[in-house]
């Protein structure tokens, strides 16, 4: 059942650079305007600070897996 499930899920997988390259430039633009007035007392700061670091990350990785998949 679980080759089931991770042959449908490969199979629906299909990003594209574009996306990717958006949700980078967004998340790296929005990170740098949290990072300029720090405030790490404030748990929301920090928690927006997470998120946006996670999209950077991800958005990265997806690039990276698209660029390698094409070659």
């Amino acid at each position: 059942m679980s080759g089931t499930v991770r042959d449908s899920l490969a199979d629906w997988y299909n990003p594209s650079i574009e996306s990717a390259v958006i949700v980078l430039m967004g998340s790296s633009f929005g990170l740098f305007l949290f990072l300029n007035s720090p405030d790490f007392t404030n748990p929301y700061y920090v928690f927006g600070v997470g998120v946006m670091g996670f999209a950077v990350v991800f958005a990265a990785l997806m690039l990276i897996s698209v660029l390698l998949k094409r070659r």
